[in-house]
């Protein structure tokens, strides 16, 4: 699990949850340079914990097959403490029936890897 800098704290806090280390490391550049402070948890339990004590989230990446916890409760657990955040699952797992659970746990959008860059990008910037 990763914590904020001191001099972070006037980025868009973030987290990103997914045991994919190559993956992980791309999305965190990604998002670093996009403005925001990037939070990774490893597994879902890693996860659950950090959303309990961090005091807001504007934006979470969260896949689906998770060591521990699973993405649709951390997704749950993320919308109830942070209900403005965008939430952004993504999987390998990509089919209808995936889609609408993540979607019903709470995700405003679902993308399947391997992931655009872009999308993800467009998925988690404030909305205007």
């Amino acid at each position: 699990m990763t914590r904020p800098e001191a001099g972070d704290r006037d980025r868009a806090p973030a987290l990103l949850v997914d045991d994919d280390d190559d993956v992980a490391r791309v999305f965190v550049r990604a998002l670093e340079r996009a403005g925001f402070d990037v939070h990774r948890a490893r597994t879902g339990t890693e996860a659950l914990a950090l959303v309990s004590h961090v005091e807001r989230l504007d934006a979470a990446i969260v896949d689906l097959v998770l060591p521990g916890a699973g993405g649709l409760d951390v997704v749950r657990r993320i919308r109830a403490r942070s209900p403005a955040c965008r939430i952004v699952a993504v999987t390998g797992l990509s089919d209808a029936t995936v889609e609408r659970a993540f979607r019903d746990a709470g995700a405003d959008t679902f993308l399947a890897k391997p992931v655009d860059l872009k999308q993800l990008l467009d998925a988690v910037r404030p909305r205007s």
